[in-house]
């Protein structure tokens, strides 16, 4: 599943800890402490490539820096992963049934949603 590791720097300021990634300088956030600003700084990085990948736009490959590099750490992204959320966001439907029908899924408390999918699968003949 395409794991990448994208460069970021790290740096603390009046007691609260930033980062700011390398490769994607629309991407930053801060953390009250080391351990909250990686974890805030995983979850920046993987709305930045869903981002990316929804839009259709190329992620850039990750820089390199030498190791013991000053205030660089390396945050990982499974690319893979976010790719197949992108692809599996829901989207709003509206349609319209015969009331007679609703009444009597209502009754049976029918996930619309899941027979909607169901059927839309099998009519298309997809797995």
């Amino acid at each position: 599943m395409d794991r990448v590791l994208y460069p970021c720097k790290i740096r603390k300021e009046d007691g609260v800890y930033y980062v700011e990634f390398v490769d994607f300088p629309e991407c930053f956030t801060d953390g009250e402490s080391p351990e909250e600003v990686l974890t805030n700084a995983r979850d920046v990085l993987e709305g930045i490539i869903f981002s990316y990948i929804k839009n259709g736009k190329p992620l850039p490959s990750p820089s390199f820096f030498e190791k013991g590099s000053a205030d660089v750490t390396y945050i990982d992204a499974w690319v893979g992963m976010v790719r197949d959320r992108v692809n599996n966001q829901a989207v709003r439907k509206t349609l319209t049934i015969p009331k007679w029908l609703n009444d009597i899924a209502e009754k049976n408390a029918v996930n619309f949603s899941a027979v909607l999918q169901t059927g839309l699968k099998e009519y298309l003949n997809i797995s």
